[in-house]
Parts: C-alpha cells; structure tokens; sequence
C-alpha cells in the first residue's frame, strides 16, 4: 500500500508547484515537496478537489466488478477475468481487474483521510473560519468513499504512509495517524465513519448556507444510512426494510431537491476519468445486460427488453437511466465520459416506499403505493400502481430500473435471493456458476486482493516487525 499512494500525492504536489511563477526549469524535484506542499493554507482547496479526484476514480473503478456480477452487466469482450465475475466468482483476490481497481481505492480513502486531517487543522488557526468549507467538502468525500468501502468490499485495509493497515477482519483495522487514529474493527464501524464524516459536512454546510452542497451530504446521507441496513441483511432472502434512520434525510431531499434530482460524479478528459464508463462504451469488454436490452449484431443496444410491470412498455424510468449512461440516447454507442449518480430523488422514493412497506417508521407518511407512484411520476407513466398486485415484486423492479449501474444492485439480487440467469432473458449472457462465491456464499464482496496481500505485512505472511 505505501508505494501505491505516493505517486498520485506527488502529482497534486507538482500542480500546486506548477501553479506558482518564475522560471519552470528552476525548480526542486516536486517529490520532495510533498508533505510540505500540500499542508499550506493555499493549498487548501486544492486539497479538497484532490480528495473529490480520488474518490470519483476510484468509485468507477471498484463498482464495475460488483455491477457485472450482478444483471447490471454482462461480459461480452475479450478478458476472461470479467467473465470469471460474469460467472459469480467475486471473491478472486487474483482477478486482474478487481486487483487492478484496489489500489485506486486505497489511495482515494488515504487522499480524503489526509485532506480532512489538513482541513481540520487549519481550521483551528486564527483564520480558521476561511477553512470551514473545504473541511467541510473534505469532510463528505472522506464519507462517501467510505460509504463506497462499507457497500462493495467484503475486507479493507486503511494505510498511512509508511504504515501497513491491519485488515478489518482482523479487529484491528484504524484510520489515520497514530495519534488520532480511529479504530475500525468493522464493516459496520467504516460506514458508521462514513455517515459521522456527513453528519459533520451537512453540519458545516448549513451554518455556511451552502444549500447545495449540504443538500448532496444529506442525499449521501440517505444512502448510507439505507446501505447500512442492506449490509446487515444482504445474505438472508427476505422482503422489504424499514430504513429508519434515513426517512428524515430522504423527506428532506424531497421537499428542497428539484424532482428528478441526481448527485452525479461528472468526469471528462481533463478531470477524472471513468474507467467503467470506458469499458461498456468505448472498449466494448462489457454490455448492459440483456435482461435489461436488448443488442444488435455488434453488440450494440438497439432495444428495451425489460417493460414496465404494470403495462406502459418499454420502462421510463430504465430509459432514462441509460440515456445518462451513453450522453444522450440509450440507442448510440456513447463515450467514456458520462456523469455516475451516487445518489437522487428516486432513491429517496425507494427508501420510503420500501419503509412503508416494511411498517413505516417515524416520520414516513404514505403508503407504499403512495410512494411507488410519486416515483413514477417523475418519468410520466400512464398507469399508477393501485396497491393490489405484489407488492415485494413492484419493489424489486423499480429499484432495479432507478438505480441501475449505481452501485447497488448485486447487494439487491443477495438479500432478495435473486440470481443472475434467473430471468430467461439474460441468455444467451453468463449466469452465476454452481461452485461461485455468489451462490456459495450469497453476499460475498469484494476481497482484499493480491496487490494489497503482497505488499502488506499483515496479510503476506512475513510479519510486521521490521
């Protein structure tokens, strides 16, 4: 892990050097500047953008393996390794792509550790209160990551320089420098973290009357505090969840958001880049799956499969996920740059409705057909859900179709005991295998994989002590 988050720290280094004037050629080696550097005041902002860099990398990253184990994805390239996670084998620490990905997660925690830990102590200087809002940025990125850490890995390391992490597993895990370390002995306590860091930015968000930014920590809000059930129950079959911690930030969104409200990562050439985007859009490894559309000769989409349960066709709500997905229209071959929504209005929706239909916790008013058709309204359907077909089954669709390639699916299809080939449309696309981890051991995530294993001391077998 400590050689792996050098490199990109140097890079914010060399633009924070290359920022100033004078000569160009007349310059330190930037790799010594580092530390230095990036703990000034000016560089705060920098600080904060870096940190929202790394984790926008690293959420492209990482969430492409869980999304082609699940029916969000499906391989139809060259690579066996995706294949491999076509046929529900996940917890590979060998797969070369879920190990390739590993590392920008590791470095996408460490960059938003470091930024808070900065933030924080410019905070407590005299001019403190210019700090507030980029600790307060840093602050959710370092809960979003997190967020991200706690929903799709099954372990996680978190190390600090030239300290090797212990695993999570072991009980020992922590994160940050030694003398304000915070211990993480669970996959629970990361996405407590998680939710605590945008408590904190809502917080700092509100008392700077940032009202977007504190609309999006409360959106992320909604989603972790939902996630964090789904952890506690993804490997048990079962029907709805009652979500009660999320009903106040999900109502919140609702009554301030604009109706069809998305919190997107935007990448583009001269900022982040979305490898998952560029995998499904432009190198062809992989293809949304065809449970979902329907493709031409080529492997291009030129159809919907999947139609609306209660009889309006092909689903909205599916088209106008994927028309974000290509940039435009579901029907072109779209390009490695579009926006990835972590979180918006129809996830809200979907944490009441699915509340409701559990036994509505404290502040959830509606039914759940209430719920499921002022979710269907946002994408103008004909037909309103009369609350007498099943009701888990309207629940299992409409999340599918409103979060598709969010990172949430594969965590859907454990909990509700769904498996990928259960749908006869998805053939002729690879169904989980008999001996996989996915049917095996239904809520298995990703690993700690092999890169981490052979670099770390506590997981390579040589001991730490020295």
């Amino acid at each position: 892990m400590t050689n792996r988050i050098k490199a990109p720290l140097a890079a914010v280094a060399g633009m924070l050097v290359l920022s100033g004037c004078g000569d160009l050629l007349d310059v330190d080696n930037p790799n010594s500047l580092v530390e230095e550097s990036v703990q000034q005041q000016a560089a705060a902002n920098g600080v904060a953008n870096g940190a929202l860099w790394h984790v926008s990398q690293a959420l492209a990253d990482v969430w492409e393996g869980p999304a082609v184990v699940s029916d969000n994805l499906y391989w139809i390239g060259s690579r066996d390794a995706w294949g491999a996670l076509d046929e529900g084998f996940i917890s590979d620490n060998a797969n070369e792509f879920t190990d390739a990905a590993f590392p920008t997660l590791g470095q996408a925690v460490w960059v938003a550790q470091n930024a808070v830990e900065i933030l924080e102590g410019h905070t407590q200087a005299e001019n403190g209160a210019d700090f507030q809002l980029d600790f307060g940025r840093s602050l959710m990125f370092r809960g979003l990551v997190l967020m991200v850490v706690a929903e799709q890995q099954a372990d996680m390391t978190f190390s600090y320089k030239q300290s090797d992490g212990a695993p999570v597993s072991s009980g020992n895990a922590s994160i940050g420098g030694e003398e304000n370390a915070i211990p993480l002995p669970t996959m629970d306590a990361v996405m407590q973290l998680a939710i605590t860091s945008l408590t904190s930015a809502k917080a700092i968000f509100n008392s700077e009357a940032e009202t977007d930014l504190e609309l999006e920590a409360t959106a992320l809000l909604a989603r972790a505090e939902m996630s964090r059930v789904i952890m506690a129950n993804r490997s048990t079959a079962g029907g709805a969840l009652a979500f009660p911690n999320a009903i106040a930030h999900a109502n919140e969104v609702l009554a301030t958001a604009d109706t069809d409200y998305r919190y997107n990562l935007s990448y583009s050439a001269a900022s982040a880049a979305c490898d998952m985007c560029g995998n499904v859009n432009d190198r062809k490894e992989n293809q949304v799956d065809l449970s979902l559309v329907t493709v031409d000769a080529s492997n291009d989409i030129d159809g919907i499969r999947l139609q609306d349960p209660l009889g309006d066709g092909d689903d909205l709500a599916l088209i106008a996920m994927l028309n974000q997905w290509k940039g435009g229209s579901y029907l072109d071959s779209g390009n490695q740059y579009p926006d990835l929504t972590v979180a918006s209005a129809r996830l809200m929706h979907l944490i009441l409705a699915e509340d409701a239909l559990a036994g509505p916790s404290a502040g959830n008013t509606g039914t759940f057909a209430e719920h499921i058709n002022n979710l269907r309204a946002i994408d103008g359907y004909d037909t309103e859900y009369d609350g007498t077909g099943d009701d888990v089954a309207i629940l299992q669709h409409h999340r599918r179709v409103n979060t598709v390639l969010q990172g949430l699916r594969l965590q859907d299809m454990y909990r509700w005991g769904i498996q990928s080939g259960d749908d006869p449309n998805t053939l002729p696309a690879a169904s989980w295998q008999g001996a996989s981890d996915a049917v095996q051991r239904p809520g298995s995530m990703l690993p700690i994989t092999l890169i981490e294993v052979r670099a770390n001391c506590h997981l390579n077998g040589l001991g730490c002590g020295g």
